[in-house]
């Protein structure tokens, strides 16, 4: 793993939307997804919908808003995949 440098982040958009409505995640907001740090804003425990991202900090992608992070399109070399 790359430190503290997330690689993925869940683009589910029931995690999204729960994400927008909750003040605290369910569980932990980030993971580990094939060997990489990964984040669901929503902490959610099953279900997601994972995007490679370019590496990024915790604290940085956290900054990012919820509606950059859903409607930035998939790019095509790095389609999402679910888990």
């Amino acid at each position: 793993m790359n430190g503290n440098l997330v690689r993925y982040v869940c683009r589910a958009k029931a995690h999204v939307d729960a994400s927008r409505n909750a003040t605290v995640a369910a569980g932990s907001p980030v993971t580990v997804h094939e060997g990489e740090w990964a984040y669901c804003a929503a902490g959610a425990h099953t279900e997601h919908v994972w995007e490679e991202i370019e590496l990024v900090t915790l604290t940085n992608l956290k900054l990012m808003s919820a509606s950059n992070l859903v409607h930035n399109p998939t790019p095509p070399s790095r389609p999402a995949r679910a888990s």
